[in-house]
């Protein structure tokens, strides 16, 4: 059951992203900037969170990234959280990535097409207007 598994919550920073692996409301999302100092101190929680708890959920996983900045060593690891994520959606668990990018931010959008076609698992993508100054 899902119901036992401790939830990862990690709040945001100015230099991370706010985590939320929360199997009990169905909710798996990386937001924010990822820019920290330490990648390897950032990231090892979810890594390990992945590795230990993805095999024991039920229901189908979404996975959203509502990413604003993502420095390399940060998209070495999402690349790396996205491998976990494929190889659990090979052995039959259902698997969704939804990645969220601001109309007008390429860097991000970019970053996704690669992801999308670099990864066998499926990411949607998303573009998304926050931009209602017009």
């Amino acid at each position: 059951m899902s119901s036992n598994i401790t939830p990862l919550i990690i709040e945001k920073t100015s230099k991370t992203p706010q985590i939320i692996f929360d199997p009990i409301n169905n909710l798996f999302e990386i937001s924010g900037r990822s820019l920290p100092e330490n990648v390897v101190k950032t990231y090892e929680p979810v890594l390990q969170w992945i590795d230990q708890n993805i095999g024991k959920i039920q229901n189908n996983i979404v996975f959203n990234f509502r990413v604003d900045y993502l420095n390399s060593a940060s998209a070495k690891m999402i690349s790396l959280i996205l491998t976990k994520l494929e190889e659990f959606f090979k052995s039959g668990i259902s698997i969704e990535v939804k990645w969220y990018y601001n109309l007008d931010d390429d860097d991000i959008q970019s970053e996704g097409e690669i992801y999308a076609k670099l990864k066998k698992i499926p990411i949607k993508l998303i573009g998304v207007d926050d931009d209602d100054e017009e």
